[in-house]
């Protein structure tokens, strides 16, 4: 596994997150910087019919459940897994199919810095599911936890998970899906076990998408900046370390034919 010393221009960061405007810029970002990170970890969604498949996924507040052998400070980084605890760095996923994706979101929450993220987009109807309840926007949590008997949701994402295509995509082919993963409550007992480490209850987000035809890649990135207020509001607004490794929370979602 290789891990980056250097990446992404900052400059480039700062407008992703303080302007939406060139959100697809870190798409060049990642391609330029491909082999920094984890490069393996091939994960296919499974197939449920002729045009359809679930992809399941998780994230954690640590690295130990899928890079349980990297080094400092690699172990104690946030990042995505797969839901077998595999690496979720390339995503594969059938063509023109309804996709449904299942997060255990384990983390706690961390306030956006771009508001833009804060709403679900380009999911089928435009929502998600918290816990098996819709949801369109981050704003929409606090009702949900008044109506979820002995469940408090935090009032932040803990991340996005964001899929964008590559710039210059047609439009017929383009595809931009942004979910934010509702975070677990910070008082929350850790009480599931996972791989011998002891994480809280996860909070379930699920939602639906359409693919493209077969021979598109994706880049799948998170968007909500780690760390805590203090640091994620100063450069390098908490996009350093697991956020531009690829592995971590960021890889690629490719439409391939199995």
């Amino acid at each position: 596994m290789k891990q980056h010393s250097s990446g992404f221009v900052i400059g480039i960061i700062v407008s992703i997150v303080l302007g939406f405007g060139i959100v697809a810029g870190i798409w060049l970002g990642l391609s330029s910087i491909s082999g920094l990170g984890s490069e393996s970890g091939v994960f296919r969604a499974t197939r449920t019919g002729p045009n359809s498949a679930t992809l399941e996924l998780a994230t954690y507040p640590d690295s130990q459940v899928c890079h349980a052998d990297a080094g400092a400070p690699q172990i104690t980084w946030v990042t995505y897994c797969t839901g077998t605890n595999g690496l979720a760095t390339h995503l594969e996923v059938p063509p023109n199919s309804l996709i449904t994706v299942v997060l255990k979101q384990y983390d706690s929450g961390t306030a956006l810095i771009n508001d833009y993220f804060a709403q679900v987009r380009g999911t089928i109807g435009g929502v998600a599911m918290l816990d098996g309840k819709p949801f369109s926007n981050v704003s929409d949590v606090g009702a949900i936890s008044k109506n979820t008997k002995g469940h408090t949701f935090a009032s932040d994402p803990g991340h996005t998970f964001t899929i964008q295509s590559a710039p210059n995509t047609p439009q017929s082919e383009a595809i931009f899906v942004s979910v934010p993963l509702i975070g677990v409550n910070s008082s929350a007992p850790a009480n599931v076990n996972v791989n011998g480490i002891m994480y809280p209850t996860p909070n379930i987000i699920s939602f639906q998408f359409h693919t493209g035809p077969a021979g598109i890649t994706y880049l799948w990135h998170c968007y909500d900046p780690c760390g805590d207020t203090q640091y994620a509001r100063k450069p390098p607004f908490g996009f350093s370390g697991p956020m531009w490794t690829l592995g971590y929370m960021a890889g690629t979602v490719s439409v391939t034919n199995y």
